[in-house]
């Protein structure tokens, strides 16, 4: 398994000036230490332009020149109820008569499509749920040393801040 290695804000900026500078692809991934695959999908991502002829990146806009749009994060994704009823949908369209050849390949792709991307939100559903129960958990425990240092605080002052950072708390929870 190959893991992604993260872009941090520094090389993104410097990704970002070699690209106004004018730079080649092979000078940012060998600078940076990537792939000319990880420097090209960065550009993409950014929304930068990448000149077709002379393999490097710039910031002006020329006939040898693509811009491209950055890549954004889907706004608003169908519920695993939604997906389960085009999947019922889908089984339903196939039973049906008049269907071409092509129709019943693109049915029959959509169906498994459908099915990992139920799989999918399940269990991100299930690992965010998850998630939250043991930050409830972290949050009574904290809640519980809170109210510990309140009630051993040996001064006023001292009785002050842990209140106020209990009061805090429960306003967060």
């Amino acid at each position: 398994m190959v893991l992604e290695k993260l872009w941090t804000e520094d090389e993104v900026k410097a990704l970002r000036e070699m690209c106004a500078q004018g730079k080649s692809l092979e000078e940012m991934a060998e600078h940076l230490d990537r792939s000319l695959d990880a420097i090209r999908l960065k550009l993409h991502r950014l929304g930068l332009v990448i000149s077709e002829k002379e393999n490097n990146c710039s910031s002006s806009s020329s006939s040898t020149t693509t811009t491209l749009e950055p890549i954004k994060p889907a706004e608003q994704l169908i519920s695993v109820e939604e997906a389960a009823k085009m999947t019922l949908g889908c089984i339903q369209r196939l039973n049906e008569k008049g269907l071409t050849g092509l129709d019943i390949k693109r049915i029959r792709l959509i169906i498994p499509a459908l099915k990992s991307y139920i799989i999918l939100q399940t269990d991100y559903i299930e690992k965010l749920t998850k998630v939250e129960r043991h930050v409830e958990e972290l949050n009574r425990v904290v809640l519980a040393q809170l109210e510990d240092k309140v009630a051993k605080a040996q001064t006023d002052e001292e009785r002050k801040i842990w209140e106020e950072q209990l009061l805090s708390l429960k306003e967060k929870m």
